[in-house]
Protein backbone atom coordinates (compact mmCIF):
# COMPACT_ATOMS: atom_id res chain seq x y z
CA UNK A 1 0.00 0.00 0.00
CA UNK A 2 2.79 2.38 0.95
CA UNK A 3 4.70 1.61 -2.26
CA UNK A 4 1.55 2.26 -4.29
CA UNK A 5 1.06 5.63 -2.54
CA UNK A 6 4.68 6.60 -3.17
CA UNK A 7 4.34 5.59 -6.80
CA UNK A 8 1.14 7.65 -7.15
CA UNK A 9 2.79 10.69 -5.55
CA UNK A 10 5.78 10.30 -7.87
CA UNK A 11 3.47 10.22 -10.89
CA UNK A 12 1.60 13.30 -9.65
CA UNK A 13 4.85 15.17 -9.05
CA UNK A 14 6.05 14.19 -12.49
CA UNK A 15 2.79 15.42 -14.06
CA UNK A 16 3.04 18.65 -12.08
CA UNK A 17 6.61 19.16 -13.26
CA UNK A 18 5.60 18.49 -16.86
CA UNK A 19 2.66 20.92 -16.50
CA UNK A 20 4.93 23.64 -15.12
CA UNK A 21 7.47 23.12 -17.91
CA UNK A 22 4.68 23.19 -20.50
CA UNK A 23 3.27 26.40 -19.03
CA UNK A 24 6.74 27.99 -19.08
CA UNK A 25 7.29 26.88 -22.68
CA UNK A 26 3.89 28.20 -23.78
CA UNK A 27 4.49 31.45 -21.90
CA UNK A 28 7.90 31.85 -23.51
CA UNK A 29 6.46 31.11 -26.96
CA UNK A 30 3.62 33.61 -26.41
CA UNK A 31 5.88 36.44 -25.22
CA UNK A 32 8.51 35.78 -27.91
CA UNK A 33 6.60 35.96 -31.22
CA UNK A 34 8.39 34.77 -34.33
CA UNK A 35 10.28 37.07 -36.67
CA UNK A 36 11.30 37.41 -40.29
CA UNK A 37 14.71 36.64 -41.81
CA UNK A 38 17.88 38.60 -41.26
CA UNK A 39 19.05 40.31 -44.45
CA UNK A 40 22.42 41.58 -45.66
CA UNK A 41 22.13 45.35 -45.94
CA UNK A 42 24.68 48.03 -46.74
CA UNK A 43 23.55 50.78 -44.32
CA UNK A 44 25.49 53.45 -46.19
CA UNK A 45 24.02 52.75 -49.63
CA UNK A 46 20.87 54.85 -49.10
CA UNK A 47 21.16 56.26 -45.56
CA UNK A 48 23.46 58.70 -43.82
CA UNK A 49 23.89 60.78 -40.66
CA UNK A 50 24.70 64.47 -40.42
CA UNK A 51 24.83 67.07 -37.68
CA UNK A 52 22.70 70.18 -38.14
CA UNK A 53 22.85 72.95 -35.52
CA UNK A 54 24.18 70.49 -32.96
CA UNK A 55 21.42 67.94 -33.68
CA UNK A 56 21.87 64.44 -35.04
CA UNK A 57 19.83 64.16 -38.25
CA UNK A 58 19.42 60.55 -39.34
CA UNK A 59 18.34 59.97 -42.96
CA UNK A 60 16.66 56.59 -43.55
CA UNK A 61 15.44 55.30 -46.89
CA UNK A 62 14.11 52.06 -48.37
CA UNK A 63 12.13 49.04 -47.21
CA UNK A 64 11.03 48.67 -43.57
CA UNK A 65 13.85 46.25 -42.74
CA UNK A 66 16.39 48.43 -44.56
CA UNK A 67 15.37 51.55 -42.61
CA UNK A 68 15.48 49.65 -39.34
CA UNK A 69 18.91 48.23 -40.09
CA UNK A 70 20.24 51.64 -41.16
CA UNK A 71 18.86 53.08 -37.91
CA UNK A 72 20.50 50.36 -35.81
CA UNK A 73 23.92 50.59 -37.46
CA UNK A 74 24.28 54.34 -38.03
CA UNK A 75 23.04 55.28 -34.55
CA UNK A 76 24.08 52.08 -32.78
CA UNK A 77 25.69 53.65 -29.71
CA UNK A 78 22.71 55.94 -29.14
CA UNK A 79 20.23 53.09 -29.69
CA UNK A 80 21.99 50.97 -27.08
CA UNK A 81 22.04 53.95 -24.71
CA UNK A 82 18.33 54.45 -25.31
CA UNK A 83 17.59 50.89 -24.19
CA UNK A 84 19.75 51.43 -21.12
CA UNK A 85 17.50 54.40 -20.35
CA UNK A 86 14.44 52.21 -20.90
CA UNK A 87 15.84 49.81 -18.31
CA UNK A 88 16.24 52.75 -15.95
CA UNK A 89 12.61 53.76 -16.56
CA UNK A 90 11.50 50.23 -15.76
CA UNK A 91 13.54 50.40 -12.57
CA UNK A 92 11.74 53.67 -11.73
CA UNK A 93 8.42 51.84 -12.24
CA UNK A 94 9.10 49.85 -9.07
CA UNK A 95 8.47 53.00 -7.05
CA UNK A 96 5.68 54.42 -9.23
CA UNK A 97 3.51 51.36 -9.80
CA UNK A 98 5.06 48.74 -7.54
CA UNK A 99 6.26 46.42 -10.32
CA UNK A 100 9.59 44.62 -10.14
CA UNK A 101 11.84 44.78 -13.21
CA UNK A 102 10.96 41.17 -14.07
CA UNK A 103 7.22 41.85 -13.74
CA UNK A 104 7.44 45.08 -15.77
CA UNK A 105 9.35 43.36 -18.58
CA UNK A 106 6.92 40.45 -18.55
CA UNK A 107 4.02 42.91 -18.73
CA UNK A 108 5.55 44.68 -21.75
CA UNK A 109 6.31 41.37 -23.46
CA UNK A 110 2.74 40.22 -22.87
CA UNK A 111 1.28 43.50 -24.14
CA UNK A 112 3.40 43.26 -27.29
CA UNK A 113 2.15 39.70 -27.84
CA UNK A 114 -1.45 40.88 -27.39
CA UNK A 115 -0.93 43.79 -29.81
CA UNK A 116 1.09 41.81 -32.33
CA UNK A 117 -1.72 40.88 -34.70
CA UNK A 118 -2.76 44.54 -34.99
CA UNK A 119 0.77 45.82 -35.70
CA UNK A 120 1.46 46.09 -39.46
CA UNK A 121 4.14 43.73 -40.72
CA UNK A 122 6.19 46.66 -42.02
CA UNK A 123 6.68 47.97 -38.46
CA UNK A 124 7.58 44.53 -37.14
CA UNK A 125 10.22 44.22 -39.85
CA UNK A 126 11.62 47.65 -39.04
CA UNK A 127 11.92 46.66 -35.37
CA UNK A 128 13.79 43.54 -36.45
CA UNK A 129 16.11 45.68 -38.58
CA UNK A 130 16.91 47.96 -35.63
CA UNK A 131 17.68 44.97 -33.40
CA UNK A 132 19.90 43.34 -36.03
CA UNK A 133 21.69 46.58 -36.91
CA UNK A 134 22.35 47.66 -33.33
CA UNK A 135 23.04 44.16 -32.01
CA UNK A 136 20.37 44.35 -29.29
CA UNK A 137 17.69 41.81 -28.31
CA UNK A 138 14.53 42.21 -30.41
CA UNK A 139 12.47 42.09 -27.21
CA UNK A 140 13.93 45.45 -26.14
CA UNK A 141 12.80 47.11 -29.37
CA UNK A 142 9.34 45.61 -29.07
CA UNK A 143 8.98 46.74 -25.47
CA UNK A 144 9.86 50.32 -26.42
CA UNK A 145 7.09 50.44 -28.97
CA UNK A 146 4.26 49.36 -26.64
CA UNK A 147 5.10 51.65 -23.71
CA UNK A 148 2.24 53.96 -24.71
CA UNK A 149 -0.26 51.16 -23.96
CA UNK A 150 0.71 50.95 -20.29
CA UNK A 151 1.61 54.55 -19.45
CA UNK A 152 -0.08 57.85 -20.32
CA UNK A 153 1.20 61.32 -19.46
CA UNK A 154 -0.10 64.88 -19.71
CA UNK A 155 0.81 66.78 -22.87
CA UNK A 156 -0.68 69.66 -24.86
CA UNK A 157 -1.22 70.51 -28.51
CA UNK A 158 -2.84 73.21 -30.65
CA UNK A 159 -3.24 74.23 -34.27
CA UNK A 160 -3.89 77.76 -35.56
CA UNK A 161 -4.77 78.74 -39.11
CA UNK A 162 -6.87 81.07 -41.25
CA UNK A 163 -8.06 84.20 -39.43
CA UNK A 164 -6.13 83.32 -36.27
CA UNK A 165 -2.74 83.82 -37.91
CA UNK A 166 -1.21 87.00 -39.21
CA UNK A 167 0.13 85.53 -42.44
CA UNK A 168 -2.40 82.90 -43.46
CA UNK A 169 -0.06 80.04 -42.60
CA UNK A 170 -0.92 77.00 -40.48
CA UNK A 171 1.02 76.40 -37.25
CA UNK A 172 0.98 73.35 -35.02
CA UNK A 173 2.41 73.44 -31.49
CA UNK A 174 3.00 70.45 -29.28
CA UNK A 175 4.57 69.60 -25.89
CA UNK A 176 5.62 66.07 -25.05
CA UNK A 177 5.47 65.96 -21.26
CA UNK A 178 6.69 62.72 -19.73
CA UNK A 179 9.12 61.40 -17.11
CA UNK A 180 12.63 62.85 -17.35
CA UNK A 181 14.20 60.56 -14.76
CA UNK A 182 14.84 57.85 -17.36
CA UNK A 183 17.16 60.09 -19.39
CA UNK A 184 15.49 59.65 -22.79
CA UNK A 185 16.39 63.27 -23.54
CA UNK A 186 20.00 62.11 -23.94
CA UNK A 187 19.16 59.92 -26.98
CA UNK A 188 17.34 62.31 -29.30
CA UNK A 189 17.56 62.80 -33.03
CA UNK A 190 15.62 64.22 -35.93
CA UNK A 191 14.90 61.22 -38.16
CA UNK A 192 13.99 61.87 -41.80
CA UNK A 193 12.23 58.86 -43.32
CA UNK A 194 11.80 58.13 -47.01
CA UNK A 195 9.89 54.83 -46.91
CA UNK A 196 9.30 52.81 -50.06
CA UNK A 197 5.72 53.54 -51.11
CA UNK A 198 5.11 55.96 -48.24
CA UNK A 199 5.16 59.71 -47.61
CA UNK A 200 8.51 61.21 -46.55
CA UNK A 201 8.25 62.49 -42.98
CA UNK A 202 10.25 63.86 -40.04
CA UNK A 203 10.10 62.30 -36.59
CA UNK A 204 11.27 64.12 -33.45
CA UNK A 205 12.64 60.91 -32.10
CA UNK A 206 14.14 58.94 -29.27
CA UNK A 207 16.50 56.49 -30.93
CA UNK A 208 15.53 52.84 -31.04
CA UNK A 209 11.83 53.51 -31.65
CA UNK A 210 9.85 52.68 -34.77
CA UNK A 211 6.83 54.59 -33.50
CA UNK A 212 6.71 58.38 -33.28
CA UNK A 213 5.37 60.90 -30.79
CA UNK A 214 5.95 64.19 -32.68
CA UNK A 215 6.60 65.13 -36.28
CA UNK A 216 5.37 66.30 -39.66
CA UNK A 217 5.21 64.77 -43.12
CA UNK A 218 5.95 66.39 -46.44
CA UNK A 219 2.24 66.64 -47.23
CA UNK A 220 2.09 69.20 -44.40
CA UNK A 221 0.42 66.94 -41.81
CA UNK A 222 1.66 67.55 -38.24
CA UNK A 223 0.70 65.43 -35.23
CA UNK A 224 0.33 65.82 -31.48
CA UNK A 225 -1.22 63.56 -28.85
CA UNK A 226 -2.25 64.01 -25.23
CA UNK A 227 -2.64 61.21 -22.69
CA UNK A 228 -6.20 61.24 -21.34
CA UNK A 229 -6.53 58.55 -18.67
CA UNK A 230 -9.73 56.58 -19.24
CA UNK A 231 -11.45 53.47 -17.92
CA UNK A 232 -12.45 52.53 -21.48
CA UNK A 233 -9.27 50.67 -22.41
CA UNK A 234 -7.92 47.46 -23.87
CA UNK A 235 -4.44 45.96 -24.07
CA UNK A 236 -4.78 44.40 -27.51
CA UNK A 237 -4.70 46.91 -30.34
CA UNK A 238 -2.45 49.26 -32.28
CA UNK A 239 -0.10 51.08 -29.86
CA UNK A 240 -0.33 54.87 -29.96
CA UNK A 241 3.20 55.51 -31.28
CA UNK A 242 2.58 53.22 -34.25
CA UNK A 243 -0.80 54.82 -34.93
CA UNK A 244 0.91 58.22 -35.10
CA UNK A 245 3.61 56.73 -37.34
CA UNK A 246 0.89 55.50 -39.69
CA UNK A 247 -0.62 58.98 -39.91
CA UNK A 248 2.70 60.52 -40.93
CA UNK A 249 3.55 57.74 -43.37
CA UNK A 250 0.11 57.30 -44.95
CA UNK A 251 -2.06 60.43 -44.56
CA UNK A 252 -2.04 62.96 -47.40
CA UNK A 253 -4.75 65.09 -45.77
CA UNK A 254 -6.92 65.39 -42.67
CA UNK A 255 -9.63 63.09 -43.98
CA UNK A 256 -7.10 60.28 -44.36
CA UNK A 257 -5.69 61.03 -40.90
CA UNK A 258 -9.22 60.91 -39.49
CA UNK A 259 -9.82 57.53 -41.10
CA UNK A 260 -6.64 56.11 -39.59
CA UNK A 261 -7.64 57.22 -36.07
CA UNK A 262 -11.25 56.10 -36.42
CA UNK A 263 -10.50 52.70 -37.94
CA UNK A 264 -7.58 51.73 -35.70
CA UNK A 265 -8.14 49.29 -32.88
CA UNK A 266 -7.25 51.85 -30.20
CA UNK A 267 -5.93 50.83 -26.79
CA UNK A 268 -6.10 53.55 -24.11
CA UNK A 269 -7.39 57.11 -23.82
CA UNK A 270 -5.71 59.78 -25.94
CA UNK A 271 -6.66 63.11 -27.46
CA UNK A 272 -5.06 64.32 -30.69
CA UNK A 273 -4.56 67.60 -32.54
CA UNK A 274 -3.60 67.28 -36.20
CA UNK A 275 -2.94 70.09 -38.67
CA UNK A 276 -2.89 70.19 -42.48
CA UNK A 277 -0.76 72.95 -43.99
CA UNK A 278 -2.10 72.59 -47.53
CA UNK A 279 -5.75 72.68 -46.48
CA UNK A 280 -5.10 75.40 -43.89
CA UNK A 281 -7.01 73.48 -41.24
CA UNK A 282 -6.66 71.65 -37.95
CA UNK A 283 -8.82 69.12 -36.12
CA UNK A 284 -9.00 67.66 -32.62
CA UNK A 285 -9.91 64.09 -31.76
CA UNK A 286 -11.02 62.67 -28.42
CA UNK A 287 -10.66 58.93 -28.13
CA UNK A 288 -10.80 55.92 -25.88
CA UNK A 289 -10.74 52.25 -26.84
CA UNK A 290 -14.31 52.24 -28.15
CA UNK A 291 -15.11 55.90 -28.81
CA UNK A 292 -13.73 58.52 -31.19
CA UNK A 293 -15.14 62.03 -31.72
CA UNK A 294 -13.75 64.55 -34.22
CA UNK A 295 -13.89 68.33 -33.66
CA UNK A 296 -13.18 71.24 -35.99
CA UNK A 297 -12.48 74.86 -35.11
CA UNK A 298 -15.31 76.76 -33.42
CA UNK A 299 -17.22 73.48 -33.40
CA UNK A 300 -20.90 73.69 -32.35
CA UNK A 301 -20.45 70.30 -30.65
CA UNK A 302 -18.34 72.02 -27.96
CA UNK A 303 -21.33 72.80 -25.74
CA UNK A 304 -19.86 72.05 -22.30
CA UNK A 305 -19.34 75.12 -20.15
CA UNK A 306 -15.58 74.65 -19.90
CA UNK A 307 -15.03 74.57 -23.69
CA UNK A 308 -13.44 77.61 -25.37
CA UNK A 309 -14.22 77.29 -29.10
CA UNK A 310 -12.25 79.62 -31.38
CA UNK A 311 -12.51 80.15 -35.13
CA UNK A 312 -9.25 79.16 -36.80
CA UNK A 313 -7.94 77.23 -33.80
CA UNK A 314 -8.21 73.85 -32.10
CA UNK A 315 -6.42 72.85 -28.90
CA UNK A 316 -6.54 70.00 -26.41
CA UNK A 317 -5.09 68.81 -23.16
CA UNK A 318 -6.63 65.93 -21.12
CA UNK A 319 -10.32 66.76 -20.68
CA UNK A 320 -12.79 65.71 -23.37
CA UNK A 321 -15.53 68.02 -24.61
CA UNK A 322 -17.62 65.06 -25.76
CA UNK A 323 -19.49 63.80 -22.72
CA UNK A 324 -19.48 60.16 -23.74
CA UNK A 325 -15.68 60.17 -23.94
CA UNK A 326 -15.50 62.34 -20.81
CA UNK A 327 -17.72 59.91 -18.87
CA UNK A 328 -14.90 57.35 -18.92
CA UNK A 329 -12.12 59.80 -18.03
CA UNK A 330 -10.26 59.76 -14.73
CA UNK A 331 -8.01 62.68 -15.73
CA UNK A 332 -8.60 66.41 -15.12
CA UNK A 333 -10.40 65.79 -11.80
CA UNK A 334 -12.31 62.86 -13.31
CA UNK A 335 -15.92 62.61 -14.46
CA UNK A 336 -18.43 63.91 -13.40
CA UNK A 337 -16.29 66.68 -11.88
CA UNK A 338 -15.51 69.82 -13.83
CA UNK A 339 -11.85 70.15 -14.87
CA UNK A 340 -11.45 73.60 -13.28
CA UNK A 341 -8.44 73.79 -10.98
CA UNK A 342 -6.59 70.92 -12.66
CA UNK A 343 -3.19 71.48 -14.24
CA UNK A 344 -4.61 70.09 -17.47
CA UNK A 345 -7.34 72.70 -17.72
CA UNK A 346 -5.98 75.80 -15.98
CA UNK A 347 -2.38 75.66 -17.17
CA UNK A 348 -2.57 73.83 -20.48
CA UNK A 349 -6.02 74.03 -22.15
CA UNK A 350 -7.03 77.47 -20.88
CA UNK A 351 -3.41 78.62 -21.24
CA UNK A 352 -3.47 77.83 -24.95
CA UNK A 353 -6.93 79.28 -25.53
CA UNK A 354 -6.23 82.53 -23.68
CA UNK A 355 -2.97 83.18 -25.52
CA UNK A 356 -4.52 82.37 -28.89
CA UNK A 357 -7.31 84.86 -28.16
CA UNK A 358 -4.85 87.53 -26.96
CA UNK A 359 -2.80 87.23 -30.17
CA UNK A 360 -5.69 86.53 -32.52
CA UNK A 361 -5.06 87.60 -36.10
CA UNK A 362 -1.33 88.08 -35.60
CA UNK A 363 -0.01 84.62 -34.70
CA UNK A 364 3.23 83.66 -36.44
CA UNK A 365 6.01 81.22 -35.58
CA UNK A 366 7.28 83.44 -32.76
CA UNK A 367 3.89 83.63 -31.08
CA UNK A 368 3.33 79.90 -31.63
CA UNK A 369 6.67 79.24 -29.93
CA UNK A 370 5.77 81.43 -26.97
CA UNK A 371 2.41 79.67 -26.55
CA UNK A 372 4.13 76.27 -26.67
CA UNK A 373 6.68 77.29 -24.04
CA UNK A 374 4.07 78.87 -21.75
CA UNK A 375 1.84 75.79 -21.49
CA UNK A 376 4.55 73.12 -21.15
CA UNK A 377 4.40 71.04 -17.98
CA UNK A 378 6.97 72.25 -15.47
CA UNK A 379 9.46 69.58 -14.42
CA UNK A 380 8.50 67.01 -17.09
CA UNK A 381 8.74 68.75 -20.49
CA UNK A 382 10.79 66.31 -22.57
CA UNK A 383 10.39 68.18 -25.83
CA UNK A 384 8.50 70.98 -27.51
CA UNK A 385 7.80 71.22 -31.25
CA UNK A 386 6.32 73.95 -33.44
CA UNK A 387 5.58 73.26 -37.12
CA UNK A 388 4.92 75.71 -39.91
CA UNK A 389 2.86 73.17 -41.81
CA UNK A 390 2.44 75.47 -44.81
CA UNK A 391 6.16 75.85 -45.50
CA UNK A 392 7.35 72.52 -43.97
CA UNK A 393 9.47 74.18 -41.29
CA UNK A 394 9.92 72.83 -37.79
CA UNK A 395 11.34 74.19 -34.50
CA UNK A 396 12.45 71.70 -31.85
CA UNK A 397 13.68 71.93 -28.25
CA UNK A 398 14.69 68.97 -26.05
CA UNK A 399 15.18 68.83 -22.31
CA UNK A 400 18.77 68.98 -21.12
CA UNK A 401 19.52 66.86 -18.09
CA UNK A 402 16.73 67.71 -15.69
CA UNK A 403 16.05 71.12 -17.26
CA UNK A 404 12.79 71.35 -19.21
CA UNK A 405 12.69 71.68 -22.98
CA UNK A 406 10.78 74.98 -22.82
CA UNK A 407 13.86 76.56 -21.22
CA UNK A 408 16.10 75.53 -24.14
CA UNK A 409 16.67 77.21 -27.51
CA UNK A 410 14.28 76.00 -30.21
CA UNK A 411 16.32 74.87 -33.23
CA UNK A 412 14.91 75.63 -36.68
CA UNK A 413 14.93 73.08 -39.52
CA UNK A 414 13.75 73.62 -43.09
CA UNK A 415 12.53 70.17 -44.11
CA UNK A 416 12.35 71.07 -47.80
CA UNK A 417 16.10 71.67 -47.67
CA UNK A 418 16.96 68.78 -45.36
CA UNK A 419 15.26 66.20 -47.56
CA UNK A 420 17.55 67.24 -50.42
CA UNK A 421 21.00 65.61 -50.71
CA UNK A 422 23.57 67.92 -49.03
CA UNK A 423 25.20 68.84 -52.34
CA UNK A 424 21.85 70.13 -53.71
CA UNK A 425 21.00 72.43 -50.80
CA UNK A 426 20.99 76.18 -51.15
CA UNK A 427 23.02 76.58 -47.95
CA UNK A 428 25.49 73.78 -48.63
Amino acid sequence: MRKKLIKTLAILLCLLFITILTAIAIGYWYTHPGRGPQLKIDPNEKAYVEEVSGTMVLHLKGSPYEMGYQHGVLAGDQVRASFAHLDKLIEEAKDEVGLSRFAANLLLDTVYAMCSKYIPERYKREMEGIADGAGVPLQLVRRCNVLSVVTERGCSSFAVFGKATGNGKTYHGRNFDWVMEGGLQDTTALILYEPDGGIPFASVAYLGNVGVVSGMNMEGIAIGQIGAVSSDTRLDGLPLMLLLRSILEDAHDLDEATGIIQNARRTVGYNYVIADGDAGEGRAYETSANHCVEFRDNDPKETVEYAIPIEGAVMRSDEAMDQTVRSFQRCANGYPNMPYGSNSYDHRYKGMATRIQENYGKIDENVALEITKAVAMRGSNLHGVVCNCTDREIWIAHAKGTQDAWKQPFIHFDLKELFLPPEQRANK
